[in-house]
């Protein structure tokens, strides 16, 4: 299974792809922005897991500080 996460900026073509999505067999859902902040976030996270360190501004970026 593949992902795609598309910004939208007016709500009618969010709308429109959800339908087309539907159409073609496959799923989709909106995200509110905390959830892509979340998931923004636990990418930072397992990033950082796979690395010796992480400085402490790459921590702050990422938590939008």
């Amino acid at each position: 299974m593949e992902t795609v996460l598309i910004s939208i900026e007016k709500k009618s073509d969010l709308a429109f792809l959800i339908s087309l999505a539907k159409k073609l067999g496959m799923s989709a859902k909106p995200l509110t922005h905390e959830q892509v902040e979340d998931w923004k976030f636990a990418q930072k996270i397992e990033t950082g897991m796979k690395t010796p360190t992480v400085s402490r501004s790459e921590v702050m970026k990422a938590l939008g500080k």
